[in-house]
């Protein structure tokens, strides 16, 4: 591993890279060199102001696939928040190669992390019951609208979403394998963290759909309402009616489960209602 810098920001790389390219956007305030896709992430302020990049070119120290690979995933993913733009979904400005790879420039948020590897839980626990139950509608709303769409969600899981706390606005991000469904588990053991993944993104050959989403999105309700760990009605601080869609989301048998993404949002909105709360 070497340490090299940019605008005085340390970077940790495998082998040196040249990264003043990153300067056509303006200086560097953040980075993030500790990503396991190959992607190395700049916070960058310029005159167009504040600007997420996310570069795949350079040898990160924790991705041990090819390099070139990682440049033809993120070219790829471009696609993907160009056809889901959405309020929900942090805006794409530009994809562009350069410095010898391929970079996508979003807008800057401040929104917080939620995944569990920020540990920023607390962020989730300072929102009111009904505030939370409000970022989950926002989760399964922007998820369907993308099953509309025709896409499939691949890798969900927290580390997608931020929230504003101040307004309770969710962000999604980090969507670069979301792809064309109906698709086919063609890996056996599927990317994803298994506190949110279905049956068959296990199975070798099992369908890859809206239905094997609604498992992770009933998982979902659960970093925003209760434990997504043990998924226990102990941890749970909504209601009985919203935490019995989400356990519906999660069966494990596809049949059980909500037919589609669309059906889950109308059940929470459903059991988020005014008198589903009182009631239950």
């Amino acid at each position: 591993m070497i340490v090299t810098e940019v605008d005085g920001l340390p970077v940790r790389l495998r082998a040196s890279h040249d990264l003043s390219f990153t300067a056509r956007w303006g200086s560097a305030f953040a980075v993030l060199d500790q990503q396991d896709s190959g992607n190395l992430c700049l916070g960058v302020e310029g005159p167009a102001g504040r600007v997420f990049v996310k570069y795949a070119g350079a040898p990160t120290v924790r991705y041990d696939g090819a390099v070139e690979t990682a440049v033809a995933n993120l070219r790829r993913s471009a696609e993907v928040y160009r056809a889901l733009a959405h309020p929900s979904l942090v805006a794409l400005r530009e994809a562009v190669d350069v410095g010898g790879g391929h970079a996508l420039v979003f807008d800057w948020t401040d929104a917080t992390p939620v995944g569990k590897q920020y540990e920023r839980s607390h962020v989730v626990r300072s929102l009111a019951q009904p505030a939370r139950a409000d970022a989950v509608q926002q989760i399964y709303d922007f998820h369907g609208h993308a099953a509309a769409l025709g896409w499939v969600a691949i890798d969900l899981y927290d580390g997608s979403v931020m929230v504003d706390a101040a307004t309770g606005r969710i962000v999604l991000c980090d969507l670069d394998f979301y792809r064309q469904g109906p698709t086919t588990n063609r890996m056996g053991r599927m990317w994803g963290s298994t506190r949110f993944m279905s049956p068959e993104e296990y199975e070798l050959g099992a369908p890859i759909d809206e239905v094997t989403n609604v498992f992770a999105l009933g998982a979902l309700a659960h970093t925003f309402l209760g434990d997504d760990a043990t998924k226990s009605r102990a941890a749970w601080a909504g209601s009985d009616a919203q935490f019995a869609v989400a356990a519906r989301a999660m069966c494990a048998e596809r049949d059980a489960r909500w037919t589609s993404v669309a059906a889950l949002a109308e059940a929470w909105r459903s059991a988020s209602a005014p008198a589903a709360r009182t009631t239950s």
